[in-house]
């Protein structure tokens, strides 16, 4: 279990000739209960991300980068500390009319943090998006790997499981939306450079998955 401090909210707009958006970014650090450890969030904005569909944990990728919403709904909002931008996938059959029975089951991402060589991955903290609830994550796996060349990322060898499991987000009740879901901790001690996290349920039928952030966290 983890105790959460949120250290500072920050709301500043973003303004075009049109609009003006307000953004609210959050610095949230993690103490692990009867521990002296940090846990911090491992990926961050900038990391090199690539999104992945047809690809399941122990596999080689499927296939890769193009299966989004638009490029304001790609893989990189995943992990930007934004609730109000969200990564969007339709996976190998989706279209932007097409309700489907968990289109986004085998999507995902894979991602080189840059914050450290060698990070220790033990909880993962997803937010929902902004809309359809059916969309929802509802449970992922999460491996990891010292590889950072993008072809080894690709190879199914390349990867250790660390997680299966809930993402946090309740399958019967919408835990409401550009919502914070209750981090989801897990045992692991092995460092890695690497990670791949793949959808393996969703809420239900639609053209997508979709998520605010997901976020892996850990210490160093």
């Amino acid at each position: 279990m983890a105790i959460l401090i949120i250290n500072k909210t920050t709301n500043f707009e973003l303004e075009t000739s049109t609009t003006t958006t307000t953004i609210t970014t959050t610095t949230i650090t993690y103490t692990k209960a009867n521990s002296s450890q940090i846990i911090v969030p491992i990926t961050s904005s900038g990391d090199s991300i690539v999104g992945l569909y047809n690809t399941s944990a122990g596999q080689p990728t499927g296939a890769y980068n193009g299966r989004y919403s638009n490029s304001a709904e790609n893989p990189p909002k995943a992990i930007d500390g934004l609730l109000n931008t969200k990564y969007l996938n339709f996976g190998v059959r989706g279209t932007s009319g097409a309700v489907l029975n968990g289109p986004g089951v085998n999507t995902g991402f894979f991602v080189t943090p840059t914050i450290s060589t060698a990070s220790v991955a033990v909880a993962l903290l997803f937010a929902t998006a902004n809309d359809f609830p059916n969309r929802d994550p509802l449970t992922v796996t999460l491996e990891g790997t010292n590889a950072t060349d993008v072809e080894a990322l690709h190879l199914g060898s390349s990867w250790t499981l660390i997680y299966s499991g809930p993402t946090g987000i309740d399958p019967a009740t919408d835990p409401g939306r550009n919502t914070y879901m209750q981090q989801q901790d897990f045992s692991n001690a092995i460092a890695f450079r690497s990670y791949r996290l793949l959808v393996t349920s969703q809420r239900g039928d639609d053209s997508s998955v979709q998520y605010a952030e997901a976020q892996i966290l850990g210490y160093f």
